[in-house]
């Protein structure tokens, strides 16, 4: 049987991860944070053990010695410069506590949970080869997954590691990402949509390429995890579909989009909340994030499902936890 431990467990990957693991009979550890509500993970056959990624000492006694694959999914992702000093130790520092755990433990992998973000803002499609431009971006997130990167890739000496980065992953278990978008749709909350134009992925699809990650006898060490292309106002449409709601067709313009912006930060030097549109939620929301993503295709077989499969299970699950009206 197969071993491994699992960072982010918790969270909306970790959780599909855990969950296709469980399917291929994995012995499962996983980490999470004392106090943490554990009522998804516990559903599944999974050994749970409290500790923190800043703390050295607790994530070497959580890991066992000789785990085939460690898949490190914890992060920050906030956009808000608010965070950046509690990012950057979670995102950078958290990072090589869990590497360092890793090579001490004799780990057989070390699978990063990156981002496409690091790769920074392009134009063009990114992939694999695409130079970052995370230093440029003046987006902490955007240095720090980039950062960590570079850590894991200072020791590939020590550890053989894949670094993964995904676009925009939908499916169940979400409860802040996109699942915020089917809930505003939901409640009529939704006054246009953004111009931008992204790649959409089924969490099951990028789940299923970390284990492939692990279990690839000869992998390169950074994979783009694409999926399906798709401009936002498409996104809607097919959300839209699936709930029922007619669809406006009306897009709102980058001026009056990055206007919002502005309003939604200064009521946050009010109230002292992260802003709901942030200056990489606008860059994002405006520009073009496309990928070429033939190498995880071809060494990963990664999936690419339709947009509405992806948002159809996406808002099952959110119905079936009764969370839509939230």
């Amino acid at each position: 049987m197969k071993k491994a431990f699992i960072t982010g467990a918790t969270g909306f990957l970790g959780l599909n991860l855990i969950e296709e693991l469980s399917r291929q009979d994995w012995e499962l550890h996983a980490l999470h944070l004392p106090g943490e509500n554990l009522g998804q993970l516990l559903r599944f056959q999974v050994q749970a053990i409290a500790g923190d990624i800043l703390d050295p000492g607790s994530i070497k006694k959580a890991m066992p010695k000789n785990v085939d694959a460690v898949f490190h999914l914890a992060g920050d992702t906030s956009t808000w410069s608010k965070n950046n000093e509690r990012q950057w130790k979670i995102n950078v520092d958290g990072t090589i506590n869990v590497l360092n755990a890793a090579i001490a433990q004799n780990a057989g992998r070390f699978i990063y949970t990156s981002s496409i973000s690091a790769f920074g803002f392009h134009n063009g499609p990114m992939s694999e080869a695409t130079i970052s431009t995370a230093k440029e971006s003046g987006v902490n997130y955007h240095l720090s997954k980039y950062t960590a990167e570079q850590e894991i890739r200072k020791k590939a000496d020590e550890i053989r590691s894949v670094i993964l980065n995904p676009c925009n992953v939908i499916g169940p278990y979400d409860r802040v990402n996109w699942a915020q978008t089917i809930k505003a749709v939901h409640q009529d909350r939704v006054p246009g949509y953004p111009p931008g134009t992204g790649t959409f992925a089924h969490v099951r699809d990028i789940a299923a390429a970390h284990i492939a990650a692990a279990g690839h006898e000869n992998p390169e060490i950074q994979y783009v995890l694409g999926g399906t292309p798709a401009a936002f106002e498409q996104v809607f449409a097919v959300i839209e579909k699936i709930l029922g709601k007619p669809h406006s067709g009306k897009v709102i313009s980058k001026s009056k989009l990055k206007a919002f912006m502005y309003l939604l930060q200064i009521k946050s030097w009010f109230d002292g909340k992260e802003p709901l549109i942030t200056l990489e939620k606008y860059k994002r929301l405006v520009g073009t994030q496309l990928c070429h993503d033939q190498l995880a295709v071809h060494d990963l077989g990664l999936q690419k499902a339709p947009l509405e499969e992806m948002f159809t299970d996406s808002y099952h699950w959110l119905r079936q936890e009764n969370l839509l009206n939230d």
